[in-house]
């Protein structure tokens, strides 16, 4: 699949359409070398790993609707991703993200970053109300909603390890403050599945009609946070360009290890 065509193809209404989806914007990104094959990368693997728990059946209260949260989060954006490409405008959130790709300046873990902050921040909290609109619907759906978080914080985990092979200073921060990049990355997790909680708790009180208004506020704000991961100032620019200059500058390389 060529980047023309997933900007006009139809949204996935299963877990394995979406995983065909993210596989096309991965290949064309280790194609063109592009940078939004960080993001597709981890996102594919945590696709992945949510089918696979739903497989075994295990691990969900609800497959079914475990399921159709992954198709209609993962939508998000993947129809932010075909907007872009075709070159509309998306949310402000995905906005902010993807006017990074072309910067050689941001760490991969930025790029990472800004994405999950769209992600996780604004569409996982529209996606949650979406299958869950009413509060009983919503507060039925709290422990898988929790699960899948942890599924996500297990993997970002990996994926943070492995970022070493591309930035080997990350490995010198953790060296001399083990259990900083575990803090950090944990916190930020935990906060925006909070964020994200609490929008889809205001969607499900609030009238369909009035969701527009809600998912706006938000969006504002989520963008601004985005903003904020890139460029940073101060003692955190400074740590940032030194990390950055020993970072690896291949984008396919670095794709295929955050891939891994």
């Amino acid at each position: 699949m060529n980047t023309t065509d997933s900007a006009t193809a139809a949204l996935p209404e299963t877990i394995d359409q979406v995983l065909v989806r993210l596989n096309g914007i991965l290949d064309d990104a280790l194609r063109g070398g592009t940078r939004i094959g960080y993001f597709a990368a981890l996102y594919e693997r945590v696709t992945t790993n949510v089918r696979r728990a739903l497989v075994a059946g295990n691990v969900f209260q609800d497959n079914a609707r475990m399921e159709r949260l992954d198709v209609v989060f993962a939508n998000r954006f993947l129809a932010a991703w075909d907007e872009h490409s075709a070159g509309g405008q998306p949310s402000l959130a995905w906005r902010a993200a993807f006017a990074l790709l072309d910067n050689p300046g941001p760490l991969v873990v930025q790029h990472l970053l800004v994405g999950m902050n769209a992600h996780i921040n604004l569409d996982l909290g529209i996606a949650a109300a979406t299958v869950a609109p009413t509060p009983d619907e919503l507060q039925a759906l709290w422990p898988d909603f929790k699960t899948i978080n942890a599924v996500l914080s297990r993997l970002v985990k990996v994926v943070e390890d492995e970022l070493g092979e591309i930035s080997p200073r990350l490995e010198r921060i953790e060296e001399i403050a083990p259990g900083l990049e575990d803090r950090v990355f944990d916190f930020g997790i935990d906060v925006a599945r909070d964020v994200a909680w609490a929008l889809a708790t205001e969607l499900s009180n609030t009238p369909r009609e009035g969701w527009n208004a809600v998912i706006d506020a938000r969006d504002g704000m989520v963008a601004e946070a985005g903003r904020a991961l890139y460029p940073l100032h101060g003692i955190p620019g400074f740590v940032q360009s030194w990390i950055h200059g020993a970072e690896s500058t291949d984008i396919r390389y670095n794709i295929q290890v955050v891939a891994e």
